[in-house]
């Protein structure tokens, strides 16, 4: 079924799906309503790595399915690189994710409650 057109299309779908899995709540942590450090405040204190992670995994989502989904000609090592930058994502910002979506962040109590 590889380098068939629907392999290339259900590849594509779900690579892309894994690169919005990330992106997501990277992204939505990095809002200032409801912002929790993704890489700690000694390493990203502005939040900038961040954003840049955010928006670096919707464009790999966005490449992944534009790139599967619309036919060309065979590409050479794009697609091999392709797949090891989401190994790379998954494995390495993925248990972060998933970590932080699992343990939520303390509530704060105010003063005058927690006597």
């Amino acid at each position: 079924m590889e380098g068939s057109r629907a392999f290339d299309v259900s590849w594509g779908l779900l690579t892309g799906a894994l690169c919005l899995a990330l992106a997501v709540p990277i992204l939505w942590w990095w809002l200032p309503e409801h912002r929790r450090s993704f890489f700690g405040t000694a390493i990203d204190p502005s939040s900038r790595l961040q954003l840049s992670y955010g928006l670096f995994c919707m464009a790999m989502m966005g490449t992944n399915l534009g790139c599967r989904a619309i036919p060309h000609a065979d590409l050479g090592i794009v697609h091999p690189a392709f797949f090891l930058i989401i190994v790379a994502l998954v494995a390495g910002l993925g248990p972060r994710v998933v970590w932080l979506a699992l343990h939520p962040p303390a509530q704060v109590r105010p003063a005058h409650l927690s006597r």
